[in-house]
């Protein structure tokens, strides 16, 4: 008689035991599932933030280099050449001038750090026929004399559309030089067109 209650009690503290094991395990992982979905909520709004704060404003940023350094050096360089365009734009995480020119049988491209002035790239080949023998440097070649400065251009441009200014180009159409500024306002990206000379609006455009 005692034998058997006592084996039936030594039943049931087992089976209290191995159900509480069971508890304390569920706890254990809905414990560590919740743990894991918080880290990757955080992760997701560290993503978020990152992406947010990419976007540098050009028109309050300063560079060891200036635009006229680059042509500068472009032209010692290249001294038969002629300017045909002048950009800053972000490449792979630096702030680039890009400087492309033209002689009469050959066209270049060279790319300075705007933060330590490197050399980053210095290119060039033979011109098409049909764009050779001074006929590409007639149509594209700037003029740069008596042109507004980037900075004039960009203040200009956030006049007609606010945001965020994160590059900017010279460039020359239909015998005409002229500043492209490109503007960031939410999702939303606008290139407006100055004349480069009187900074008149020829232009704005909404990118799709």
């Amino acid at each position: 008689m005692w034998k058997k209650i006592s084996v039936l009690a030594m039943t049931t503290v087992m089976v209290g035991a191995l159900a509480a094991c069971g508890d304390d395990d569920a706890n254990s992982n809905n414990s560590s599932n919740s743990n894991n979905n918080t880290e990757q909520t955080t992760d997701s709004n560290s993503n978020s933030n990152s992406n947010s704060n990419n976007t540098v404003d050009l028109n309050n940023k300063k560079f060891s280099m200036s635009y006229t350094d680059a042509i500068e050096i472009f032209k010692n360089k290249h001294p038969e050449a002629d300017v045909t365009s002048v950009e800053l734009s972000q490449e792979l995480g630096k702030y680039v001038y890009t400087i492309d020119g033209v002689d009469d049988n050959n066209e270049y491209e060279m790319k300075f750090d705007a933060d330590t002035k490197a050399i980053l790239q210095d290119n060039n080949e033979k011109l098409d026929a049909e764009d050779a023998n001074g006929k590409e440097r007639a149509n594209e070649k700037l003029d740069l004399n008596g042109i507004k400065t980037p900075q004039e251009a960009m203040t200009a441009a956030l006049k007609q559309q606010s945001g965020t200014v994160s590059e900017w180009t010279i460039e020359r159409e239909m015998n005409q030089t002229y500043f492209e500024v490109k503007i960031i306002n939410g999702n939303q990206t606008f290139d407006i067109k100055l004349d480069a000379k009187t900074l008149a609006v020829l232009s704005t455009e909404q990118d799709d």
